[in-house]
């Protein structure tokens, strides 16, 4: 738990370990990469190993000093509370974050315009959850149902067994596609387990031997009545905290975005000479992909991409490119609409251009406007 993203004491413990092994085990190579969006770093493998022999070295002493094993019934119950509370708080966040555009937003304007063979795994992982709102949602609502059910003692075991479930799907995706959060999922995976085992054999007699069994249940030892409430009001606080510190992003939604779309360039006169599309050009553009407030792409004619900081004016239908690391203005150009095509004229550099181009959006898109059909008399696999 304590190198957990939402643990304050991550940074501490990677330190540690990291100091640990440069100077102890002589690993130089390991570095604390924070800002990486990956789980799976070099210095998250070395944790994992401290954390089993932390926890091999724990386990060995209570075993040793505790003969009548009441420390460890102890011990055994708290860490089953804490794994289930932490595993549910896992499962809510995620599973939030499914129910809108968070984790799997919808594809954009550049995503769709890449081709499937130039995608990562990862990449085509985020492009399948991307492509259908509606398999998102269910799968979200799912994990949160999961986390749910681990919150409260009569369900924590049916909540193990079903947050298990969806959490070994996602650990296959994680796996298979190289999504970079490996030991993290299957830590989640690991603690469903732990979590069931304490039932493990009332739940082999009733699946397997098909007898009749019964789940531990542990009620509260707390005789006064005080001190019952003061623990549902505690957990109720707990629970309303998480739902709520998981959940603005239901209720945002993000504006529309000026001229959001592909352009594909038909004509492309620069000085009043149109240039050919040639794959030897890297003058002439192929396509203005406006995907991200802030910024566009140009696909040259060679298919080589420039990105640039884009300003659009709708008011004065104007669109100002800048390259990230200059001051000065690479582009100054007017757009007009007319029927299909948008028309974009004024200045790159010192060169005056007409720019015909044909704008496609998201919509327009095989992958967005197919749709669901219950009846298919042939399937649609393109």
């Amino acid at each position: 738990m304590l190198t957990s993203q939402f643990s304050p004491l991550e940074g501490i413990y990677k330190n540690g370990v990291l100091w640990g092994c440069k100077n102890i085990f002589n690993y130089k190579q390991v570095e604390y990469i924070k800002i990486t969006g990956s789980g799976d770093t070099t210095l998250d493998y070395c944790v994992v190993i401290v954390n089993l022999i932390f926890a091999a070295v724990v386990a060995l002493i209570v075993i040793l000093t505790d003969k009548k094993q009441r420390t460890f019934k102890d011990l055994h119950w708290l860490t089953v509370v804490v794994v289930r509370y932490y595993v549910a708080m896992i499962m809510l966040s995620y599973g939030i974050s499914k129910l809108h555009n968070g984790q799997f937003p919808a594809n954009s304007i550049d995503r769709l315009e890449e081709k499937i063979g130039d995608m990562s795994p990862m990449g085509m992982i985020w492009t399948m959850m991307g492509a259908s709102t509606g398999y998102t949602f269910v799968s979200g609502l799912l994990e949160v149902i999961g986390g749910l059910l681990l919150f409260f003692r009569r369900t924590k075991t049916f909540g193990a067994l079903f947050s298990m479930t969806i959490m070994i799907n996602v650990a296959l995706l994680n796996f298979f596609y190289d999504v970079p959060v490996k030991i993290f999922c299957s830590h989640i995976v690991l603690s469903c387990i732990f979590i069931i085992s304490g039932d493990a054999k009332a739940l082999y007699r009733f699946f397997i031997l098909h007898q009749p069994s019964q789940l531990r249940f542990h009620p509260r030892n707390s005789d006064k009545k005080w001190k019952r409430n003061t623990l549902t009001a505690l957990k109720s606080f707990v629970l309303c905290f998480l739902i709520l510190t998981s959940s603005p992003g239901l209720f945002y939604k993000s504006p529309p975005l000026p001229l959001e779309g592909t352009y594909t360039v038909e004509k492309f006169i620069i000085n009043n000479r149109e240039l050919p599309h040639s794959k030897n050009d890297s003058i002439g553009w192929k396509k203005l992909l406006i995907s991200y407030p802030g910024w566009t792409d140009i696909i040259l004619n060679n298919d080589s991409v420039k990105t640039f900081d884009a300003m659009i004016n709708t008011k004065e239908k104007t669109v100002v490119l800048r390259k990230p690391e200059w001051d000065n203005i690479h582009a100054n150009l007017h757009y007009s609409l007319q029927e299909d095509y948008t028309f974009f004229t004024g200045k790159i550099g010192y060169d005056s251009v007409r720019i015909k181009t044909k704008r496609k959006k998201k919509e327009d898109y095989r992958l967005n406007k197919r749709g669901f059909h219950w009846i298919n008399d042939y399937p649609f696999n393109k």
